[in-house]
């Protein structure tokens, strides 16, 4: 699942009603699951470019999506605490 769909949803889940996120508990651990996978994987991504060049926009561009991903999945947890 793309980044991008997966802030949809996360963002969608951020703006129902407190029952309905309780309803939707279940979906919420689902896609902190699939965040996590994605972050692994950018994580090994991550350092296989930086090892070959630490200075490219490839590896830069990795960087910012692993920055944005560990934010969405401290976000995610936080709602999940507070349910």
């Amino acid at each position: 699942m793309s980044t991008t769909k997966l802030v949809e949803k996360l963002e969608k889940f951020f703006d129902l009603s407190i029952e309905k996120q309780h309803k939707k508990h279940e979906k919420l651990l689902k896609i902190i699951n699939k965040l996590e996978e994605k972050k692994s994987r950018l994580e090994q991504k991550t350092r296989n470019e930086g090892a070959s060049d630490a200075t490219g926009s490839d590896y830069q561009d990795l960087e910012r999506e692993l920055q944005v991903i560990s934010s969405l999945i401290s976000k995610a947890k936080q709602m999940d605490l507070t349910d």
